[in-house]
């Protein structure tokens, strides 16, 4: 592994660990996302730390990586925006569970809530028909949340802009 600061492992090995990590799940995984999370990220001018934690924002629900495995190889401060960005599978129901992870995402400060935005605006820029209106209402929420909490930024513009974007019901 290249020399680095703590916590600021470089690029092409997190790229790497992402690449390794999905596919050890499966060689068809699509992953397309967190690249594209971490891009926006970067032409934003986000800090190394932020587009690393972009990278890495779905990596412990979509893979088997542990929040310990995530802290030892890229830090803490990434790792605690990654947990901050990572739904609790215990709570019943899509709303509940979408909830407390807007919650979990404005409590956890303006760095976990920059990331969820590249991640809405991606996600939402990806679309190729309108999602379901409960999903739909989570993206509006999560991006109305983070305004109201942080201010509006080129992200949440962003976000707002892909949402307007989507064909009509």
């Amino acid at each position: 592994m290249e020399q680095t600061a703590p916590g600021e492992v470089g690029a092409e090995a997190a790229r790497a660990f992402v690449n390794a990590a999905y596919r050890s799940r499966s060689e068809d995984e699509d992953i397309d996302h967190p690249f594209a999370v971490a891009r926006l990220l970067q032409n934003d001018g986000q800090p190394p730390v932020l587009v690393t934690a972009g990278l890495l924002h779905d990596v412990l629900e979509d893979t088997d990586v542990s929040a310990d495995e995530l802290r030892q190889r890229f830090g803490p401060e990434v790792t605690r925006i990654v947990e901050a960005l990572t739904q609790d599978p215990s709570i019943p129901g899509y709303e509940e569970r979408k909830a407390a992870l807007r919650r979990q995402i404005l409590d956890a400060g303006s760095d976990a809530a920059t990331v969820a935005l590249a991640d809405k605006a991606a996600k939402i820029g990806s679309l190729r028909s309108r999602p379901k209106g409960e999903q739909l209402e989570h993206y509006r929420a999560t991006i109305d949340g983070i305004e109201q909490r942080y201010g509006r930024r080129p992200l949440s513009e962003r976000a707002r802009a892909e949402l307007e974007r989507l064909p009509p019901a």
